[in-house]
């Protein structure tokens, strides 16, 4: 005979049974940080009171009671305290660009100075043989342009194609250069014959009162002859 009688264990089910169906469930021995009593502190929390709660009710009471509307409300905003790099000050830098001063604003009044291109000047200057000679056709003349009493820039083309030999034309080139003042011939220079390399280049001119540019025959031709030209105008609008 065994010294200790064998005694029958329950079952998984038994015991399961018998704990559930106990009044009173009680864990003890926890290991770590146990959850608190939900009959206790939590319980109290979510009913409204308890040590907790009146914790957060005194942080929360703590806050200001200004509302967003009531922050922008107020006339002057100041932000301090930035740390790296803030936008510039609004008072300053923007303040003065909107004023019509200050670096940017200078920066962007030189971009308006960068000369732009008008409307070229183009179209033919005829020379019938009904005319009267010595004639001259005019092929611009800035000074009754807009862009007078600012600087601007002229060069082009004329195509004397139509020149034929016996024949000769003349180019010349006049500036004024003192408000008011009368156009002084700058330049001339007479073609005569077939040209081998007809279309002439007009080279770059500086001008602010005015520049003017013309063609000029002495005797008449043989032949109506005409001449296309092409001019541009670069200026500080």
């Amino acid at each position: 005979m065994p010294d200790f009688p064998r005694v029958t264990a329950p079952s998984t089910s038994e015991i399961a049974s018998a704990v559930w169906a106990h009044a009173t469930r009680t864990l003890t021995e926890f290991k770590g940080q146990p959850r608190i009593d939900l009959m206790g502190e939590d319980a109290d929390f979510e009913s409204g009171t308890g040590t907790r709660k009146s914790y957060l009710d005194a942080a929360i009471s703590s806050r200001s009671s200004h509302t967003a509307e009531d922050v922008w409300a107020v006339t002057t905003r100041t932000l301090t305290g930035f740390t790296g790099q803030p936008r510039i000050d609004l008072l300053g830098e923007d303040a003065d660009f909107e004023s019509g001063s200050g670096t940017r604003k200078a920066r962007i009044d030189r971009l308006a100075s960068i000369e732009a291109h008008q409307t070229p000047t183009e179209g033919t200057a005829t020379f019938a043989t009904t005319d009267s000679y010595p004639k001259t056709v005019e092929l611009i003349d800035t000074s009754g342009l807009a862009i007078a009493g600012k600087q601007h820039l002229v060069d082009g083309y004329i195509d004397l194609t139509n020149l034929v030999d016996g024949e000769s034309i003349t180019v010349r080139e006049y500036m004024q250069i003192k408000s008011g003042g009368s156009f002084v011939l700058y330049a001339q220079e007479t073609y005569s014959g077939a040209q081998s390399i007809p279309l002439l280049h007009v080279v770059t001119k500086p001008a602010r009162y005015g520049l003017k540019i013309e063609l000029y025959m002495e005797s008449a031709p043989s032949a109506d002859r005409t001449f296309d030209y092409q001019l541009f105008v670069k200026a500080v609008e």
